[in-house]
């Protein structure tokens, strides 16, 4: 493969041919239409960490083998989501919000995207402000395979989103409903659920409703528990921290990493 140098870094020619399509794009749109599916992702790539995928150029990077879609740098909407539907085998989707929230994405096209991409294992919707517990409910029936799922600053959830969770999502390892409404109710159902063997992170910091009962449900139902945030709970106090030392003692391997704040 014939390689060229630019600014000292050596890089190939089919390389420095997709980065000249990506900074040309307004032009070239249509040329990476028509491209393999192995240099769209190379285009997609690019393009996804320059913030340059939107609702009216989405659809000529996508194809039907794509695995992997990270927006979390762009600005998408339910109208650049509608176009997942050639995308049947993704299982990764990144829709965190890098800087402010997302206001422009709605429950509805989670859901659109949930019964399409029925693979999906790790979906990411921090600070998608805008959903409701329908978005997760559809996720948790329609994507079985769900292990790694971030609805934190979604403000509108409550207990129904972890109670889904918990029936629904047997494959579960990774869940973040920061600054949700949740309450100990939810939190129980979804460590108590058919997830409760697998989960081993889970970030609840900022839930306002949440006391020690929730704590100690984590650490009672999930023995693989490793990753535990609880700081920004105002209810939660120095009980929680002496079921935790009393954890540790127990357990062969140590906590990798706990966050609390005692009031």
């Amino acid at each position: 493969m014939a390689a060229f140098c630019i600014y000292g870094k050596v890089r190939t020619l089919l390389d420095g041919c997709v980065q000249c399509l990506v900074c040309n794009l307004s032009t070239s749109l249509d040329g990476i239409e028509m491209l393999p599916d192995n240099l769209k992702d190379k285009c997609l790539y690019l393009m996804s960490k320059r913030g340059l995928v939107s609702d009216t150029n989405i659809s000529k990077v996508l194809h039907q083998k794509l695995k992997v879609l990270d927006l979390s740098e762009c600005e998408v909407s339910d109208v650049g989501l509608q176009h997942l539907l050639k995308c049947p085998q993704l299982k990764k989707l990144d829709l965190n919000s890098a800087k402010l929230s997302r206001s422009n994405i709605s429950s509805q096209g989670i859901i659109n995207v949930a019964h399409t991409s029925t693979q999906l294992q790790t979906v990411y919707l921090r600070r998608c402000i805008n959903l409701t517990d329908t978005a997760v409910i559809t996720l948790s029936t329609s994507c079985p395979h769900l292990r790694l799922l971030n609805i934190g600053g979604c403000h509108l959830l409550t207990d129904q989103s972890l109670q889904a969770l918990g029936q629904n999502s047997h494959f579960l390892k990774s869940v973040n409903f920061s600054k949700t409404n949740v309450t100990d109710n939810g939190v129980i159902a979804l460590v108590s659920g058919s997830c409760s063997k697998t989960l081993k992170e889970v970030h609840m910091d900022g839930c306002i409703n949440l006391t020690d009962e929730a704590v100690e449900g984590v650490l009672q139902f999930c023995p693989q528990i490793s990753i535990l945030l609880f700081h920004g709970c105002p209810k939660i106090t120095e009980q929680s921290r002496q079921a935790l030392e009393d954890l540790t003692m127990e357990r062969a391997a140590p906590m990798k990493q706990v966050t609390w704040t005692i009031y």
